[in-house]
């Protein structure tokens, strides 16, 4: 756990700015003292997510995503409803920056967890980016997202399902699109998955 600071550190002072495109798959909290870590998939991009539970409903972490672009962002999040099974759900902020760009989000994840072993959630997101030449080109696609602009505000929705094959072990599964100005996809919506962990 510890070697993960100074990657975490190097990886955060050398990112570009663009916000995450791996979701938040659920609306409850990890719960107090627990971690949950999650490498997965989404727009085109590989993510690696670290949370810790801080209070029963607060939770804290960071996610790093990197291929086309590399970025790094800090989350809180904090669930109004907090169910371990029926319906949960949190609000949520995240910020990232480089020297030449920065951005942040707020959010909501809503979910229903069926049993402990199976959870459906739906996840929005507002967006704003800005950022430079220094770290993105004009209308190049970033998996099925392209900027038409440095200064962006964007709306990402994403609903998926959780399935755990144990009290640490799952797996997720997500479809993402995004709608705003200054923004263009080139389909639809974007499939993506992670597996996820909880020690």
């Amino acid at each position: 756990m510890k070697i993960l600071i100074p990657i975490f550190s190097i990886l955060f002072l050398s990112s570009c700015a663009m916000s995450p495109f791996s979701p938040t798959n659920s609306g409850r909290s990890y719960g107090p003292g627990n971690v949950h870590a999650e490498v997965g998939n989404a727009n085109s991009t590989y993510h690696i997510k670290m949370g810790y539970g801080v209070t029963p409903d607060a939770d804290a972490g960071a996610v790093i995503e990197f291929g086309d672009l590399a970025s790094m962002t800090l989350f809180v999040k904090y669930s109004l409803l907090n169910n371990e099974t029926g319906p949960s759900i949190n609000i949520e902020y995240g910020y990232g920056s480089s020297d030449t760009a920065n951005y942040y989000y707020l959010g909501s994840t809503a979910s229903l967890a069926f049993s402990k072993e199976f959870e459906i959630f739906f996840n929005g997101r507002y967006n704003k980016v800005v950022t430079s030449d220094a770290d993105y080109t004009l209308n190049t696609n970033i998996g099925n997202l392209k900027l038409t602009d440095y200064d962006v505000v964007y709306l990402q929705l994403t609903y998926g399902l959780n399935v755990w094959f144990s009290e640490g072990a799952g797996l997720s599964i997500y479809s993402t699109s995004f709608r705003g100005e200054n923004v263009e996809t080139t389909q639809d919506s974007t499939f993506g998955g992670s597996f996820i962990f909880n020690f």
